[in-house]
């Protein structure tokens, strides 16, 4: 009788372990439920953006401080030492050169040149170029010293304020009001704009030295107001005759004189250079008649 028992319970235990290998089959051989995901892709972000604003384009020089990924701008430290804060977006074009870089490139530390315009009362980037030549560079500074005799000339940039030297030699172009004069014009204080290239062992070559401002030099400037800061007492200015922006001072004016400047105001700037920035001695509108050229 216990035999027959476990027979039938050998039997049982066959039949299922039998069943729930057929079960398991069927669940290993059932067709897999698989999810597939949309896989479109995603319209290119150009085409949602409306095109840039026509307005005149104006060139900032400088150096990146700060860079802002999420909300698409950066601080640029520009020449005068003020930081600007540029929008871009996938609408800018950044470039190395000729060649066609990545906003990802610009990184704290680099210079650039950006071409902008004013869109919805900010400074845009429609361009961007990164000045990538290992081997040569440009800087504006002021001359701290120059030894003829060593032709040994010395510049604090105006941007990082840090000191290097230059060595002029048969080649250096020295020119000021684009004429050339002899390299005993870069006198202390000077406003210099220097092309150099670099030489082993830290030694830099120039070659083109444009003398920019000297100090006590007296300037007139036409161009339209983009910014009035009279926290500051300064106004940045758009030239009309280079499209270049510069920040002029404007301790030497008088409360009413500062209260009638406005942004957009087109006007004729005398000022004077004291070693440190442009202070103007008159800011005057410039009748829309008027031929704005440089005086």
């Amino acid at each position: 009788m216990v035999g027959k028992f476990l027979l039938v319970s050998t039997e049982v235990a066959i039949a299922l372990s039998l069943t729930c290998l057929a079960q398991s089959g069927s669940e290993l051989t059932a067709p897999a439920r698989i999810h597939i995901e949309d896989r479109t892709p995603a319209p290119d972000r150009m085409l949602d953006m409306p095109p840039l604003p026509k307005g005149q384009v104006s060139l900032i020089a400088g150096t990146v401080a700060r860079i802002d990924p999420i909300r698409d701008r950066m601080v640029v430290r520009a020449f005068g030492g003020r930081d600007i804060t540029i929008d871009f977006d996938v609408r800018t074009a950044v470039l190395r050169g000729t060649t066609p870089a990545s906003s990802r490139d610009l990184r704290p530390g680099t210079r650039v040149y950006a071409d902008t315009i004013l869109k919805d009362g900010r400074t845009f980037a429609k361009t961007v170029r990164i000045a990538g030549n290992a081997s040569s560079g440009e800087t504006r500074g002021q001359v701290i010293s120059y030894d003829p005799s060593k032709k040994l000339l010395k510049v604090r940039d105006i941007i990082s304020s840090q000191p290097f030297s230059l060595r002029l030699n048969a080649v250096t172009e020295v020119r000021s009001n684009g004429q050339p004069v002899q390299p005993g014009e870069l006198i202390i204080g000077t406003l210099v704009h220097v092309v150099f290239r670099s030489g082993f062992e830290g030694a830099n070559s120039a070659q083109k030295i444009d003398i920019l401002a000297r100090p006590g030099s007296t300037f007139t400037f036409s161009g339209r107001i983009l910014v009035v800061d009279l926290r500051d007492d300064h106004l940045t200015l758009a030239e009309n005759a280079s499209e270049t922006t510069f920040e002029v001072g404007l301790d030497s004016l008088t409360s009413g004189a500062k209260l009638r400047l406005k942004e957009g105001m087109e006007v004729l700037v005398q000022a004077r250079f004291d070693g440190n920035k442009y202070e103007a001695q008159s800011v005057e509108p410039l009748p829309s008649s008027k031929l704005s050229t440089p005086q």
